[in-house]
């Protein structure tokens, strides 16, 4: 692993300077959201390093200005989400990972909840007030959960957040994946 820029911010609690001789139990290449959701699944039972090409929040997902597809309304349906998909990608979908996705992004979204994601409700001021969820695209039912215009805004910072909270993660950011020691009879995962 090398760092892509000179100077190191040492303001960052999590940033090692010895990162190459450091060991780890999961090694996660990229802070996108789902480097990160997967750097915060495993840190309660591992040491993570997470690597970043750049800043932690300087991947795609904080530019996603729309929402989040999910069946969070009980006149939806799983079914009826999966049609709406499979009808909209015009034959290029392939059935079984969109009916996976599907049934578990509901999950997926209490999760990021949990996390701390700022989702709009329907009266703002009212914690206890529904999602705001509109319908948008191909959607038959409204199901698009977002926070305001900048839903990828809101789930990327929350996300690096999280992550430089963790004791068990340490970041690295400005660094680039050239050179993984692998032990052979100890597998290292790597997401």
């Amino acid at each position: 692993m090398t760092s892509n820029k000179k100077k190191q911010k040492p303001s960052d609690k999590h940033r090692n300077p010895t990162a190459a001789e450091q060991h780890y139990d999961v090694v996660v290449i990229g802070s996108g959201a789902a480097g990160s959701t997967v750097a915060l699944a495993l840190a309660g039972g591992a040491k993570v390093a997470l690597i970043s090409k750049a800043e932690l929040a300087e991947g795609s997902t904080r530019y996603a200005q729309g929402g989040i597809a999910a069946v969070m309304d009980a006149t939806d349906s799983i079914d009826s989400h999966v049609e709406d998909t499979l009808r909209a990608g015009a034959g290029l979908c392939h059935e079984k990972s969109v009916r996976f996705t599907v049934e578990n992004s509901r999950d997926a979204i209490e999760w990021l909840i949990e996390q701390g994601v700022p989702f709009t409700r329907t009266d703002e001021g009212d914690e206890n007030s529904d999602y705001h969820l509109t319908r948008e695209g191909g959607h038959s039912s409204r199901r698009i959960i977002h926070a305001k215009d900048a839903t990828g805004q809101a789930v990327s910072d929350t996300l690096v957040k999280r992550l430089v909270e963790h004791d068990s993660i340490h970041t690295f950011e400005d660094h680039v994946a050239i050179d993984l020691i692998v032990e052979r009879d100890h597998p290292t995962p790597i997401a």
